[in-house]
């Protein structure tokens, strides 16, 4: 799959053409005769053919990121919502002689997701839509399934028919696979109901045989502080899910205008009026909550900083509300710890919730 949050250049190039053009058929004008949009341009310079269009901008305004399944974490091998997946054909033509010839065609899918500058040109997903490592999520058997922060969450995947995704359990060694039956996206939970108290290694075997991928998922219990949850939109355009598990603090910060008035009316009566000098008017606050993940591994932090990156982060504080919020990132600066360096490991994070604390929305 593609990444729109990068460049995804087309290549227009003949030695004899003048110019050139694209059709770009997007989401449910894929496959019909009426492109979503059309693109044209003239050649350089006669020693100069090549002609380039970048479609990522346009791909961009068709996802919608309404629902995720991230939050279920009990599902395996379940087609994944397709409102962060858009369908795209190019076709690209060269202007010959003044007529356009069409030259090659291409298909594929877009992932709001993007690649570093070091990844090149044009890069692609990687099979699964998460980074291979390891990873934490809260256990605790008093917080049922039914609830949020009692869920590990899930990863998706792009998977052909016979393709597998293997659990073992990190303490008995007993193994569950599921085997794709059909082509594309797939919604797999990060641990297998029964393994998730021990946790379990997840791999994805390409055509139940050679292993592509493996990441491990493993449980945290935290007694104390009742877990908070972020879910973001990580570097490969798929919901991705981090447990804050220690120390949280809640503020707001208010924002007001002032003016000054002279009193109504003199001789004036401070005592009884109750008025001063000075008024407060458009009275709103921002609230703020820090988090903190506890104790996890080095490489947390690019997992982090895929966070600071996501342009859609959701916050699940159960203590407070039971829905999730929007939120974004406070914190702007992020320094990567490893263990040989800083020993255990735990990141504090502040978001500022993405709404006015006062409804003022008309």
């Amino acid at each position: 799959m593609k990444l729109s949050r990068s460049p995804y250049i087309i290549e227009v190039d003949d030695a004899t053409q003048t110019g050139s053009k694209i059709e770009l058929f997007l989401a449910a004008d894929v496959g019909t005769a009426n492109p979503t949009y059309t693109l044209s341009k003239l050649i350089p310079a006669s020693n100069n053919t090549k002609t380039f269009y970048n479609i990522s901008p346009y791909v961009r305004e068709y996802y919608s990121f309404t629902t995720w399944q991230n939050a279920t974490g009990l599902a395996y091998g379940i087609d994944t919502n397709t409102d962060y997946l858009v369908d795209y054909e190019v076709k690209s033509y060269n202007l010959i002689g003044g007529s356009y010839v069409l030259d090659t065609t291409e298909t594929g899918t877009f992932v709001d997701g993007y690649n570093y500058y070091m990844d090149g040109y044009n890069s692609t997903t990687p099979i699964a839509l998460l980074d291979e490592g390891t990873y934490f999520y809260n256990y605790d058997a008093t917080i049922p399934t039914t609830q949020g922060n009692g869920l590990w969450g899930s990863f998706d995947c792009e998977l052909s028919i016979g393709d597998v995704v293997k659990y073992t359990d990190l303490v008995t060694g007993a193994t569950f696979t599921e085997t794709a039956t059909t082509d594309g996206v797939k919604s797999y939970a990060r641990a297998y109901l029964t393994y998730a108290p021990n946790g379990n290694k997840v791999e994805i075997l390409i055509g139940g045989v050679t292993e592509r991928w493996t990441a491990y998922f493993k449980p945290q219990c935290e007694p104390k502080y009742q877990p908070v949850v972020v879910d973001f939109i990580n570097r490969y355009g798929s919901w991705s899910r981090i447990f804050f598990q220690k120390v949280k603090k809640r503020s707001i910060n208010v924002k007001t205008n002032e003016y000054k008035f002279n009193p109504s009316a003199l001789p004036y009566y401070p005592n009884l009026s109750g008025d001063g000098q000075f008024k407060e008017f458009n009275i709103n606050a921002k609230e703020t909550i820090k988090l903190n993940t506890g104790w996890v591994n080095d490489d947390y932090g690019d997992y982090i900083q895929q966070m600071l990156l996501s342009e859609k982060v959701l916050l699940l504080d159960y203590e407070v509300n039971t829905n999730y919020t929007p939120v974004k990132a406070k914190t702007k600066s992020l320094q990567k710890q490893v263990g040989i360096n800083d020993g255990m490991i735990n990141y504090e994070m502040e978001f500022e919730f993405a709404y006015d604390l006062i409804n003022n929305v008309v």
